[in-house]
């Protein structure tokens, strides 16, 4: 590949192994390399007969599925910017995604089309998108999108800085944001975690008959986005699925027999606490990155299936910047609890509040040089705070050891300011989940009189536990006290049947209302 076109990643697999299956639906449909690029040509072609061109912006609101796979890459081979939206969204968040994004398209799913009745967003095109070669009627008063068909198109030339996609952030907290990454910093980023995973930024590394990629993540989100592209830069094939679940999962796992995974950790949660075993037989490793993942967590989901769980840390909007991989744990390298070994070619500071580089072990702002973002589409006051000189302000505290090991502290948005101290929520989750009683938690800060604002737990608890809610949140506050400074342990506990979950499945930590009760200290 000579360009910076996203395409030619796909056209460069249909070229060196056209034959190979390159994409597999959950309902055994599949298709080769050499398919996947003719039907993204059909739909490059659909999308101009559209209206749609180089630099325009195409909505994607499309339920999760192999049909994403070609519109990525039929818009991406004339140039148009795919807005990729949530197909969970109601037509409210719809709404406000393309009064954000504002695109010239807006190519809608007929499984939505109660969503498209309701509806209110002027000045914008909208055509359905049905099965492929189905046309069928309009939907909602939208006349269908005819793709489906196979044509040879190849990609245009784009500059490095071009506009690829907008991506809305899987934030855990506030609205989430409409990131525009470009076609040139994702290919630094795919390049930068193929030659850590793969020993070479070479293209095509996989042998021609390596097992598919499972893409976990929906396509809306960056992870599943970079989870596709990754195995096209290497050569490997994708199967993609509309949801996670254990059970399809499960039937996935002894069809294709993966030799890896890219989880989130809400996704091993899962898994660890399913009743039936999974076939991990053959799996070397286990990527999870998206979130922290708990030790406890870790340990339970190794303990069982014998499979080590590496770490990637990066962002939508930084690209991938540390990790481990199956070579450090070998050469006995990895340090528990650390975000992993800053990759090689990025670089990163740790930075005080007045923007000063601080040295190995102290603590501050992560920043990231970067050109992978353009910044936040829809706010230009935060997009001038993330970049700034072509440096990437991660919002994440954290420090890097005199080995070049990041290690992560928590965001600086959810510190918690209890008293004049600051506190971590995430110190306090590591800690209470290494209860025997407690399935999952978050801590939330409140606002307190006195203190200005208090830690919080809400706690999924075992049911089987065999104490009241009340005796549990003592239990839970006197367990967290024995192991953490007296100003770090939740005031109170709170107890959830669930804990609320992103659209891209990360736990959110958006504040919720404040209800009466429950144990305060």
């Amino acid at each position: 590949m000579t360009g910076t076109n996203l395409a030619e990643i796909l056209q460069a697999r249909a070229r060196d192994r056209g034959s190979v299956p390159g994409l597999h639906a959950e309902d055994g449909r599949s298709w080769t390399f050499q398919q996947v690029d003719l039907i993204a040509g059909g739909v490059a072609q659909a999308l101009a007969a559209a209206g749609v061109g180089a630099g325009d912006r195409v909505g994607l609101y499309l339920v999760n599925g192999p049909e994403i796979v070609f519109f990525l890459f039929g818009a991406w081979k004339i140039g148009a910017v795919p807005v990729t939206i949530s197909s969970l969204y109601n037509a409210e968040e719809l709404a406000e995604s393309i009064a954000k994004t504002d695109p010239k398209l807006l190519l809608a799913d007929v499984r939505r089309a109660e969503v498209l009745q309701d509806l209110k967003a002027p000045g914008v095109t909208i055509r359905s998108v049905g099965p492929p070669g189905e046309t069928g009627g309009p939907v909602a008063g939208h006349p269908p999108l005819e793709w489906g068909h196979q044509a040879h198109v190849e990609a245009v030339p784009v500059e490095p800085d071009a506009e690829s996609c907008i991506l809305f952030t899987g934030g855990t907290t506030g609205r989430p944001k409409a990131v525009s990454v470009t076609h040139g910093g994702t290919l630094d980023s795919l390049r930068r975690l193929a030659k850590v995973s793969t020993g070479t930024d070479e293209q095509g590394s996989a042998s021609p008959d390596a097992k598919p990629n499972l893409i976990a993540l929906p396509l809306f989100h960056s992870g599943g986005q970079h989870a596709l592209m990754f195995a096209y830069f290497v050569g490997r094939g994708a199967v993609v699925w509309e949801r996670f679940g254990v059970d399809r999962l499960a039937a996935l796992m002894e069809r294709f027999a993966f030799d890896n995974f890219f989880f989130l950790p809400t996704m091993i949660y899962d898994i660890v606490h399913a009743e039936r075993d999974l076939p991990f037989t053959g799996v070397k490793h286990v990527l999870v990155a998206g979130q922290a993942i708990s030790w406890k967590l870790r340990r339970d989901f190794e303990l069982r299936y014998g499979v080590p769980i590496l770490v990637n840390y990066g962002s939508t909007e930084s690209g991938h910047i540390a990790g481990w991989t199956g070579k450090d744990m070998k050469a006995g390298l990895w340090k528990p609890g650390s975000a992993g070994r800053i990759y090689p070619g990025v670089e990163l500071e740790i930075r005080d509040e007045d923007g000063r580089a601080l040295p190995p072990g102290q603590q501050g702002e992560i920043v990231v040089r970067s050109r992978l973002t353009k910044g936040y589409v829809d706010d230009a006051e935060a997009s001038a705070a993330l970049v700034r000189d072509g440096w990437v302000h991660t919002g994440d505290i954290g420090y890097v050891d005199e080995d070049g090991v990041l290690w992560l502290v928590g965001r600086k948005r959810d510190m918690i300011k209890c008293g004049g101290f600051q506190v971590w929520p995430e110190e306090i989750e590591d800690v209470l989940r290494e209860h025997q009683y407690v399935r999952d938690v978050r801590v939330l800060g409140r606002p307190d009189d006195r203190l200005g604002e208090i830690p919080v737990a809400l706690v999924v608890r075992d049911t089987a536990a065999p104490l009241s809610d009340a005796e549990l949140a003592e239990e839970l506050i006197a367990f967290a006290r024995d192991r953490l400074a007296h100003f770090k342990a939740p005031r109170r506990v709170e107890f959830v049947p669930e804990l609320q979950r992103t659209a891209s499945g990360k736990i959110s930590r958006v504040a919720v209302p404040d209800p009466e009760g429950g144990p305060r200290r």
